[in-house]
């Protein structure tokens, strides 16, 4: 058996919850759903503030809680680092002391490991303020870092991110990327999000209606085996994979290699040859049946049309294309579409307007 592992049926009023997974050792798994599927049920459950009918769950190899042999440790014996979606600081304490209440589980002061968290959180200048003078980003880093200190077997973040802005999501992202490189802790993250999901997971969980609908890799998402699930009420997304080519600092560009093909993002700081995933928007992508000439768009690929799907409710037509290895999906509407007389299997020029870096 895995040493985290999760099982456990409940039953609460009209939801019902059925679940059964597990978290690798130094892995970040994501659990990902609708509002009201469930996600935060099962981190509640897992923290022991929410007991289930059957089931068993162990954490670091120690049974938490089982059903059959009648054992439900408390909460606070569970050794569990939980980030909630508000900081929740205890206002009446400096930031240094915020962080010191997580050191007490431990039997002494750990200098070495709160001298570690404080630099990886990058809060070292911030120790003797008052809480109710942070900013959203700096409350959520002590929050992390609180939960660190209490030296937790597993790390449970409930939508981390929600209210912060962009700048700060994506700093919080990189810290808790960091913070599973350098500590090696299993990482339960829960968002809905799929740019978080990417850039952060190793696993993939969905869920729905309290029951687990996909369990997979990051490589299925990209594949769109599993992206449909987030293509719900928004536009259609492609997600492809790539490594930097060449970094032109002067012009504030990447060239990223996409197998045999290149693409042009804004500047990625990040070193040649690393691994990155691209988003690209179905309406950010135009067609044409020749090369283009005079026209300020970087990136014009050729590829080929796979399958040609007219959806009438939109007053469009969605096109599947072939680049290499990989695929993106571009809507045009009908009346283009049959101007440029498409037809499967045909070559044609994806000229593509806005591309976005989700993930490495």
């Amino acid at each position: 058996m895995e040493e985290n592992y999760i099982q456990f049926e409940l039953k609460k009023d009209n939801f019902k919850s059925k679940v059964k997974f597990t978290i690798p050792k130094g892995k970040i798994v994501a659990l990902s759903g609708y509002s009201g599927s469930g996600k935060s049920t099962i981190a509640k459950v897992i923290c022991g503030l929410i007991k289930p009918d059957f089931g068993e769950i162990q954490l670091n190899n120690k049974l938490v809680f089982a059903s059959n042999k009648n054992i439900n440790i408390p909460p606070n014996l569970r050794n569990i680092g939980m980030v909630f979606q508000e900081p929740r600081l205890f206002p009446h304490l400096s930031v240094l002391n915020n962080l010191l209440y997580g050191q007490k589980r431990q039997s002494k002061f750990d200098k070495d490991k709160f001298d570690e968290v404080i630099s990886i959180l990058g809060i070292k200048d911030i120790l003797k303020r008052n809480t109710i003078n942070l900013s959203g980003g700096e409350a959520q880093r002590i929050s992390i870092g609180r939960a660190l200190l209490s030296n937790p077997s597993i790390l449970i973040l409930d939508e981390p991110l929600t209210g912060l802005d962009v700048p700060r999501q994506n700093k919080i992202l990189s810290i808790i990327k960091k913070i599973n490189n350098n500590l090696k802790i299993p990482i339960l993250f829960i968002s809905h999000s799929l740019d978080e999901i990417i850039f952060m997971a190793d696993k993939i969980i969905l869920i729905e209606k309290g029951k687990i609908i996909s369990e997979s890799s990051e490589d299925s998402i990209i594949s769109n085996k599993t992206l449909n699930y987030f293509k719900k009420g928004n536009n259609n997304t492609s997600l492809i994979k790539g490594t930097i080519l060449k970094q032109d600092r002067k012009s504030h560009i990447t060239i990223i290699k996409i197998d045999k093909t290149e693409i042009t993002t804004s500047y990625i700081a990040d070193k040649v040859g690393s691994n990155q995933i691209l988003k690209i928007s179905s309406n950010d992508i135009s067609i044409a049946t020749k090369v283009p000439t005079n026209i300020s768009i970087n990136n014009i690929i050729k590829c080929k049309i796979k399958r040609i799907k007219t959806l009438k409710s939109k007053g469009k037509v969605e096109l599947l294309l072939q680049i290499n290895t990989q695929q993106i999906l571009s809507e045009i509407t009908i009346k283009s579409f049959e101007k440029l007389k498409l037809k499967n299997n045909m070559y044609v020029y994806a000229l593509i307007k806005a591309v976005s870096i989700v993930g490495k």
